[in-house]
């Protein structure tokens, strides 16, 4: 069975949502049979990885062509800037299915060459709804703008799945909303892909509050920062631990430690020992793959907003605060409180569920 896999970016390591995503959802095809070939665009600090070509039969990366020019283009930035002749010419090699990971990267998704190929599209958010909501928390400054426009240019864009048979949603909301959007294309909920191994032996958590996040991205910094200024004050007898990718955060209380670009052991360190893992957010769109990785590794209690548990059943396992006040009285509920081995035992038995249930449908690709 052959597939062709389109990712927005090299999705090694995988260190954020989206790459999580993307890189288990790649080692799930390898163990069904699928014999994938990768597409994938390099630009940040990514580049070629040889992890990949352990999952993959081919790989081809294409240089993403950011900058000012790309601005200027009815199309969305995120979709104009992965434009590339030499991707379109590779896809028309066979006639294997083709999978586009997210609507980033769905320029040719209409084009008359691909007129009669299998397309999917695995949606990782309803997109132009998550740039309306970071407009919504974005200063007035050019970054709103873009934002605003973004949203537009990506409303429009959407219209594109038209041309797909199969669109995957990573959130049971997200499907219901596009099913209903979409009534003429098959729609199913995809759940998101994960790394499901046992983690590191644990004698007991520590007494310490975890928030972690790429702490560049406007949504994450957000959170951060309300942390140190309506949180970590009103809890002084409780240590907080703020970890994540380039954080800029102006002045830190005493009782918070902010650990800076973290490796994976050190990150997996903290999930592990964490008494209480804080997940907050603003933003009430996608799946938050954080949320996973702390139900996983981590061994302690989980703290969760509305915004956080929108859109699917992990709510469960967490215990669901709103309000600043409801918030500070959980973690001190709970910050003596070791949780009990049981439930542990019930995290891991859905989330092997929710695992088995996303690779039994990978047979639709076909």
């Amino acid at each position: 069975m052959k597939l062709h896999v389109v990712s927005f970016q090299v999705p090694f390591p995988a260190d954020y949502g989206g790459a999580i995503d993307v890189y288990y959802k790649l080692k799930a095809l390898k163990e069904k049979g699928y014999e994938v070939t990768l597409h994938t665009f390099v630009y940040g600090n990514r580049s070629m990885q040889r992890a990949l070509e352990k999952l993959c039969t081919r790989v081809y990366y294409y240089r993403r062509r950011t900058g000012l020019r790309q601005q200027f283009s009815v199309l969305p930035y995120i979709v104009s800037t992965r434009r590339n002749k030499e991707l379109l010419r590779q896809l028309c090699q066979d006639n294997a299915p083709i999978l586009f990971e997210g609507l980033h990267t769905c320029y040719y998704l209409d084009h008359p060459a691909l007129e009669h190929r299998k397309k999917i599209v695995r949606m990782h958010n309803i997109e132009h709804e998550y740039y309306w909501q970071l407009a919504l928390q974005a200063k007035l400054n050019w970054r709103a703008v873009y934002y605003l426009v973004e949203a537009l240019r990506l409303r429009f864009f959407e219209r594109k799945l038209h041309h797909s048979q199969l669109i995957c949603a990573i959130t049971q909301a997200d499907a219901q909303k596009l099913s209903k959007r979409y009534t003429d294309t098959s729609v199913i909920h995809l759940p998101c892909f994960f790394d499901t191994s046992s983690p590191q032996t644990i004698a007991e958590t520590r007494r310490f509050v975890l928030y972690q996040g790429n702490l560049s991205v406007e949504e994450n910094h957000r959170t951060a920062t309300f942390i140190l200024r309506q949180i970590a004050p009103r809890c002084p007898d409780v240590q907080f631990v703020i970890a994540g990718r380039d954080p800029h955060l102006g002045d830190v209380p005493p009782n918070v430690q902010v650990v800076p670009n973290p490796t994976d052991s050190e990150l997996d360190m903290l999930l592990c020992t964490a008494r209480i893992h804080l997940m907050l957010t603003f933003q009430p769109t996608g799946i938050k793959l954080k949320l996973l990785n702390a139900l996983i590794k981590g061994q302690g209690h989980i703290i969760a907003n509305h915004d956080m548990l929108y859109g699917h059943s992990l709510g469960q396992f967490c215990v669901s605060a709103d309000k600043t006040s409801e918030i500070v009285r959980s973690i001190q509920q709970l910050i003596d409180q070791p949780i009990e081995a049981s439930e542990l035992e019930k995290r891991k038995e859905n989330l092997q569920k929710i695992k088995k249930a996303g690779i039994s449908r990978l047979s639709l690709f076909q």
